[in-house]
């Protein structure tokens, strides 16, 4: 046999070896995939950032992380004053790992997940408004709609519900907290802090409330739009 064959032969080899390994990968994910079942209470809040990360830094100096913490803390509380199971990804300034918030996620068996940020533009102070993120294709285990979805009902209440610029929804394919979770997942951006007057509202208590608020009423009728009426807890 000429080394040009022989080369050409461990060439083909080494290929149908790579396909069946992906195969294989793809075959075992496919199968956890299908094991993963939502539970119906349980919704996991994820307070963006924290510790040794802050997030964007705001017009006069706030920090991304400390914003995100205060609302998400008061979405827990409203979520659970509603008798859903809530977990948050972080509750007190320390930092972690956003494979391990969406593992955490995945592990309480949530039936979404929702991570809460705050947006900025360098150079750009006059961009304003809410946005939502969603990675698309993420089906519900147990009947709700699928991320785009609730990506596109839980801005259009909290627009009604704030009266911010709606800017728009956005598919994302990159981000840890959107690809490695099991359920319809999205990452809403609360505002521009880098806008000093947004800043200035989403560091109050009463505006922090009005987005806790319309993302609850937002979340319940996604909820409720489940033509499952009896799901397992």
């Amino acid at each position: 046999m000429s080394i040009k064959r022989f080369r050409l032969v461990v060439i083909i080899l080494v290929l149908i070896i790579v396909i069946t390994i992906s195969l294989i990968f793809i075959k075992r994910s496919s199968i956890i995939d299908k094991e993963f079942k939502s539970s119906e209470k349980v919704i996991v809040i994820d307070p963006g950032h924290g510790g040794r990360d802050p997030g964007a830094i705001g017009f006069s100096g706030s920090y991304e992380k400390d914003i995100n913490l205060e609302i998400s803390k008061k979405l827990f509380e409203a979520l659970k004053s509603k008798g859903y199971k809530v977990i948050l990804t972080r509750d007190k300034d320390e930092y972690i790992d956003n494979s391990l918030r969406a593992d955490l996620a995945n592990k309480k068996r949530a039936r979404v997940f929702i991570s809460i940020h705050g947006n900025a533009i360098k150079d750009k102070a006059s961009v304003k408004g809410i946005q939502v993120l969603y990675r698309p294709h993420r089906e519900s285990t147990i009947g709700d709609l699928d991320s785009s979805q609730l990506a596109e009902i839980i801005l259009n209440f909290m627009i009604e519900g704030t009266g911010a610029k709606n800017m728009g929804t956005i598919v994302r394919n990159d981000l840890m907290v959107l690809n490695r979770t099991k359920m319809p997942a999205i990452l809403i951006e609360c505002g521009f802090i880098s806008n000093e007057n947004e800043e200035k509202l989403l560091l109050t208590e009463d505006y922090q409330k009005r987005l806790v608020d319309s993302i609850v009423t937002g979340l319940e009728h996604y909820f409720s739009l489940n033509p499952d009426d009896e799901l397992d807890s």
